[in-house]
């Protein structure tokens, strides 16, 4: 398992891998919710929340055929973390925190 932290803005955002399944947490989203792959009731989450989560968030998790493919071809949770890190990198987050639990 791996941990992710980002900070964007004032905000920290958390990042979870195991499995290659990635789950999403935030000060607001105690819950994590599993981002990729898509939980089922992601998007009604997000709707359902009343403006806790940000709809940004539908858009950030929603890939292109080339991103869905590079995290498809992933093998390991190494190989996912280090396209998290890429990924937010390019949206302007900034890395805080990686915690390696075996």
């Amino acid at each position: 398992m791996i941990k992710l932290i980002f900070l964007a803005g004032k905000d920290m955002m958390n990042f979870r891998i195991e499995g290659r399944n990635i789950y999403y947490s935030d000060k607001v989203w105690k819950n994590e919710i599993r981002c990729i792959p898509k939980d089922e009731e992601f998007v009604k989450k997000i709707i359902m929340s009343r403006n806790k989560l940000p709809k940004n968030l539908i858009k950030m998790f929603t890939l292109s055929e080339r991103e869905q493919k590079e995290y498809d071809d992933a093998k390991t949770d190494e190989e996912l973390a280090e396209n998290i890190i890429r990924d937010c990198k390019l949206k302007g987050l900034v890395l805080i925190k990686r915690e390696d639990i075996k």
